[in-house]
Formats: structure tokens, sequence, C-alpha cells
């Protein structure tokens, strides 16, 4: 599947170890918001090969 935009800045800013509400804050959303898209991102992406 792939991710919006949206979804991979979101994806993006969290690997960089940036913070929810900083993600928001950049994207103008709110901390709800971005932790709900990176639950998105992580259910589409699925778990790490391992």
């Amino acid at each position: 599947m792939l991710l919006t935009e949206t979804e991979l800045k979101v994806a993006e800013l969290a690997a960089d170890a940036t913070a929810i509400e900083a993600i928001a804050e950049k994207l103008g959303i709110t901390a709800a918001d971005a932790a709900g898209l990176l639950e998105t991102v992580y259910r589409k992406l699925g778990p790490a090969p391992g």
C-alpha cells in the first residue's frame, strides 16, 4: 500500500525521532491527528522484517 503525502511526512519525521507534538506543529495538525497518521503508517507498512 502506498502512503499519502502527509503519511510520508509523518513517517519521515518519526524516523528522525521527532516527537508527536513537534510533528503536529510542523504539519499544522493536532497531536492526536499526528498520532493517528503514524498508526496508519505502521498499519500500512506492517512489521519490520526480522
